[in-house]
């Protein structure tokens, strides 16, 4: 306020007030509200020659910085609110720099720092053709330290001044365990965008589709820092939403302006405070984090066999439930999409045993292994592992263990948990029996008597004829031998002939 105020003028005030506010009380309803107007001095200084720095008041109780250098004090005149941005006074830039001494200063009960924001509202504003310097003078001994302050209230303003902020949101779930939260705010100052520092301000993040740590849906968080949730749902694939809202803002270049509708009284810059709100939302969707325990349950192919017979095991693969465990066989991301995550099942058949093998919670050490298979698995179902050939007589048993380490983390294996079979479970075993040997054919029976009476000839006549047979039958095949030999040699001197005489 640059007018000295005087007894006259403030009597003159005051009458002219108590005629307007009769002339409204006689045109208004009785239900009207009160006018708002000027209802005296906040903290600052009073100089010795009756001029005032510092804040004034409203009767509804707040406060403001003038705004026009050189108009008359608004102490007991009619006023009303309105926004800055309507009233189109100042620019972007001073708009946002008034609007930071407003939220920063003009509620102070402080004189001294009444004081210096008055004149930094000044050097804003406009200063009405005077220096700062005759404005601090205006507070006696303090003048230095109120102009000292004026000035750094100045320079602060130039550069935390907003023009608008946003805040950005973003949830992500983790390949294994918690996923994440984590809201950012945004200042837009005159120099440029500024991410804020961390836990600057809280928000209000909503969740769907997954939970904070202690099982609500909805936390305060502070912003700038990650905050762990737990995915809801109980798919192989989920996902998850995140919406953050935040009030309260001190940013933007709203301004609350209580003016007269005499254009000779001041303009008040009102204390506001922080108003501004932002928003943001994010969602995501991925494999559920949660891990998977495959089981399998197997058959053999023969429960009695053959040696040198061929076997097989008929796997049964299901998926565990259980807290924490994912009811549903896992997936991975890819190009195409979610894709099963393969998992390999090392089968091994042990034997032989000689004697009937006794179920035990873990295999011999020293078990004898025939030969060991593998079987890639991509989800529950009915498999077949490769076949085992049967060496020796004996009892023969399969077992089953699934290793996470055999499928890379990058395709789903950190999610796998680790499985193996009991030793000597009835399905699994075998009994493996030696092949059957043929018995020798039995000679031929000499003839009886019987038998060579059936002939009509007596037994010597017959062994003398059988005799005469044979020695007959040898004299022919010596004789056919040698004329063989005879026309060999005949031909093959008959060859040579032909090549000597060639």
């Amino acid at each position: 306020m640059t007018q000295r105020i005087t007894r006259l003028m403030t009597a003159t005030a005051l009458a002219g007030l108590a005629v307007f506010l009769g002339v409204l009380q006689a045109l208004a309803p009785s239900s009207a509200a009160q006018a708002l107007s000027g209802a005296g001095h906040g903290p600052g200084y009073l100089s010795s020659d009756g001029w005032w720095l510092g804040t004034y008041r409203l009767d509804d109780g707040a406060q403001g910085f003038c705004l026009h250098a050189g108009r008359l004090s608004p102490t007991g005149h009619p006023l009303e609110y309105a926004d800055g941005a309507a009233l189109g006074w100042f620019s972007t830039e001073e708009s946002a720099r008034l609007a930071y001494i407003s939220r920063t200063w003009a509620g102070t009960d402080d004189r001294l720092t009444a004081a210096a924001g008055q004149i930094a509202t000044w050097m804003v504003a406009g200063l009405g053709g005077r220096t700062p310097e005759a404005y601090a003078a205006r507070a006696g001994a303090d003048a230095g330290s109120v102009l000292a302050l004026a000035h750094a209230m100045v320079e602060e303003s130039a550069r935390e001044a907003t023009t608008s902020v946003r805040a950005e949101a973003v949830v992500e779930l983790a390949e294994t365990g918690p996923g994440r939260v984590r809201v950012d705010v945004t200042a837009e100052r005159l120099s440029g965008a500024e991410l804020l520092p961390a836990a600057a301000h809280s928000a209000v993040v909503q969740l769907v589709g997954a939970r904070f740590a202690d099982g609500a849906t909805t936390a305060t968080v502070e912003t700038g820092r990650d905050v762990p949730i737990v995915p809801d749902g109980q798919e192989a694939s989920v996902s998850v939403t995140a919406t953050a809202s935040l009030d309260g803002l001190p940013y933007g270049t709203g301004l609350r302006v209580a003016v007269s509708p005499n254009g000779e009284v001041q303009s008040l810059l009102m204390a506001v405070p922080a108003a501004t709100s932002a928003s943001a939302g994010a969602s995501t969707a991925g494999p559920s984090p949660l891990p998977f325990q495959p089981r399998v349950e197997t058959t053999t192919s023969a429960a009695v066999a053959t040696v040198g017979d061929s076997i097989t095991d008929i796997m049964n693969v299901s998926v565990d439930s259980g807290d924490g465990l994912l009811p549903a066989w896992g997936v991975r991301a890819s190009d195409d999409g979610f894709i099963p995550i393969e998992v390999t099942i090392v089968s091994s058949l042990l034997g032989p045993f000689s004697e009937p093998i006794v179920r035990a919670e873990r295999s011999p050490a020293d078990a004898p292994v025939v030969c060991t298979v593998e079987t890639a698995v991509d989800g529950t179902g009915t498999y077949q592992t490769p076949a085992c050939v049967l060496p020796a007589p004996g009892y023969y048993v399969w077992v089953e263990r699934i290793d996470p380490e055999r499928t890379e983390p990058a395709l789903g294996g950190a999610r796998v948990l680790p499985w193996s079979s009991p030793f000597g479970v009835a399905s699994e075993i075998t009994r493996a029996e030696a092949p059957a040997v043929p018995s020798p054919a039995a000679p031929a029976a000499a003839p009886t008597a019987a038998e060579l009476a059936d002939t009509g000839a007596a037994p010597g006549v017959v062994l003398g004829g059988g005799l005469a047979g044979i020695a007959a039958t040898a004299a022919g095949v010596v004789a056919l031998a040698t004329g063989a030999r005879s026309r060999r040699s005949s031909s093959r001197h008959h060859e040579l002939g032909r090549v000597r005489g060639a």
